[in-house]
């Protein structure tokens, strides 16, 4: 670590202790907010690319059991009560024992070896979508029930949907490439716009604005225009139309039906809802609903289908066993 700033060594002492906690939490898979000050961002950084040069020892058996203890020591239980003590004996070991190895192989740490990002995890629950800007500006909607891991890798940028749904708008940077992987799908962006779904062993890509190339095992690698969707289940790929760019959607707020089954659209409405509707009537299920509805509005499409004819056949119960809330950053 770098000599510190102040005589006493206070302010540098606290810029390493919030980033050892911080890298700890990210290592944990929990997610936390860009660090707002210098000092904090630059002791991180070099918090990093130590853990980084651990990967160059990686053949060594008693390097690789000091390092599986301290991600054991780092998960959320046991940095409760003051963590970055922990954490910081931890690194401090993995320093000393990992120094004698660099000494021997190398002399010294690879300078080569850039700080990479640990994976981080954005999460929805059962709640309206919400959106999560990048450092680099890109902005990422999570549908609910949705979870992205970001991060990056070799300079790359790297996200991948673990589950759900997510839309991107990525800024494109041609020496850092932007790529999303859902299952065996990979997607890569060339300044786009474009929504990412998975859903078990199947996944598809949108294309709403500029090009993606995509790839999969078995199939040929191709490039998207605007207006395309490519489904990717198993060896079987299917490219097809999606709708028109500009049609409100779920990332912006909003439920579209066009004739759509009334049980369908229920569904649908039920992923945001923490108290659900509920069909009174089950003859009505299949009655076809058209129509465009706010998320947060389930009220309206109460009386959609009352004004059709149907009073009651739809509701939605004052108690009910609410979802999981959603996560904050």
């Amino acid at each position: 670590m770098s000599a510190d700033h102040s005589p006493d060594g206070r302010e540098e002492r606290t810029a390493q202790e919030a980033a050892i906690v911080h890298f700890a939490a990210r290592r944990g898979g929990r997610p936390v907010p860009v660090p707002g000050d210098a000092p904090t961002r630059a002791a991180l950084a070099e918090v990093e690319a130590l853990w980084q040069a651990l990967d160059g020892c990686a053949q060594s058996d008693e390097i690789a059991a000091l390092r599986a203890a301290a991600l054991a020591r780092t998960a959320p239980p046991t940095i409760r009560r003051r963590p970055w003590l922990a954490v910081a004996a931890t690194l401090g070991a993995l320093a000393v024992g990992v120094g004698g190895v660099l000494a021997m192989r190398s002399g010294s740490v690879p300078q080569s070896a850039a700080p990479q990002l640990a994976m981080r995890a954005l999460e929805n629950g059962a709640a309206a979508p919400r959106t999560v800007a990048l450092a680099d500006g890109t902005a990422i909607t999570l549908d609910a029930h949705s979870r992205v891991l970001v991060g990056t890798d070799g300079g790359q940028r790297r996200a991948t949907l673990a589950q759900g749904r997510a839309f991107f708008r990525v800024v494109h940077d041609g020496a850092h490439p932007f790529r999303v992987t859902a299952g065996d799908l990979a997607v890569t962006d060339v300044g786009t716009v474009f929504e990412v779904c998975r859903d078990g062993d199947a996944a598809a890509v949108t294309l709403i604005e500029g090009a993606v190339d995509v790839a999969a095992p078995g199939l040929a690698p191709r490039r998207l225009a605007p207006g395309q969707r490519l489904t990717l289940r198993g060896q079987t790929a299917l490219l097809g139309q999606a709708d028109p760019a500009g049609t409100p959607g779920w990332q912006d707020g909003m439920i579209a039906a066009d004739a759509e089954p009334l049980g369908t659209l229920v569904a649908r409405f039920n992923r945001y809802l923490a108290r659900p509707l509920v069909l009174r009537d089950a003859r009505v299920g299949s009655l076809p609903v058209s129509g465009t509805f706010r998320i947060d509005d389930p009220q309206a499409l109460i009386a959609a289908v009352a004004a059709m004819g149907h009073p009651g056949a739809l509701a939605q119960p004052a108690a009910a066993a609410a979802h999981p809330s959603a996560q904050t950053q």
